[in-house]
């Protein structure tokens, strides 16, 4: 697990630097395919989800940055539970960002699986404010995947998870970037019908508007106790897509 977090430590350092630099002149960061093959580990993991999406047979993707990568990691058996027996593909990649997404759908072998759903939750490696972006980029980013999921699958149903609330205290600017980026992904997908927007930050705070450690001990990626919450609180959602009955929430 510590090996996990530091790749995902370093990862950040790292994509913040790039987001910072990489500028076309015409194209926010946020829209703007890119990838890290040159970064071992994301390399590796690029040509196993590869591999794996060219055997087909999948039902379910789950996209995204560390948040979604940490489903093979604390939530793991949270994974197996929900999602094991749903031919899932985890694409949740520590450290990405929108344009990194976006790369990953043009590169791997998307022709070969029709899958029936997916969940989508991207954009915190774009808001910190250390990146210098401008949260109302991000949302376009966001649009620009949800239509490329669109285009490849048309009968495809999506969920858009609101980004996660990170640090331990309300009053930090993070926050406020994330809070305009989720109002306006709403915006820009409330009318889409294959499009599913919910806003699941309520799990993550408690009274004082706080996140709980227990929740997520490093206040951005969840626990196992975190992915539990997660995927009961989606889990009316994805039977919903999938078309299949819902399952009951673990044991907390």
């Amino acid at each position: 697990m510590k090996k996990f977090l530091s790749i995902l430590v370093l990862s950040l350092n790292l994509l913040c630097a790039a987001a910072i630099l990489a500028d076309d002149g015409a194209l926010p960061p946020a829209l703007i395919p890119s990838d890290h093959m040159d970064v071992d580990w994301w390399k590796e993991r690029h040509e196993a989800n590869k591999e794996r999406i060219a055997q087909g047979n999948v039902d379910l993707l789950l996209i995204g940055d560390s948040i979604t990568h940490g489903w093979d990691g604390g939530g793991k058996p949270v994974l197996d539970y929900y999602y094991g027996d749903r031919n899932c593909v985890n694409m949740g990649f520590g450290g990405d960002q929108t344009g990194n997404v976006l790369w990953r759908l043009d590169d791997a072998p998307m022709d070969r699986i029709h899958p029936k759903a997916a969940m989508l939750l991207i954009g915190i490696n774009n808001l910190w404010v250390a990146c210098n972006q401008n949260p109302a980029d991000i949302p376009l980013g966001i649009k620009k995947i949800v239509e490329k999921l669109e285009s490849l699958y048309p009968d495809i149903k999506i969920l858009v998870l609101f980004t996660f609330v990170v640090g331990p205290e309300g009053e930090q600017p993070t926050r406020s970037r994330v809070a305009l980026s989720n109002a306006l992904v709403l915006d820009l997908l409330r009318d889409d019908p294959q499009v599913i927007v919910k806003d699941i930050n309520y799990i993550w705070l408690d009274e004082a508007n706080r996140v709980p450690a227990e929740l997520m001990a490093d206040f951005v990626h969840p626990t196992e106790l975190g992915y539990k919450r997660w995927a009961a609180a989606v889990e009316p959602e994805i039977s919903k897509m999938l078309g299949d009955a819902p399952k009951a929430p673990m044991a907390e």
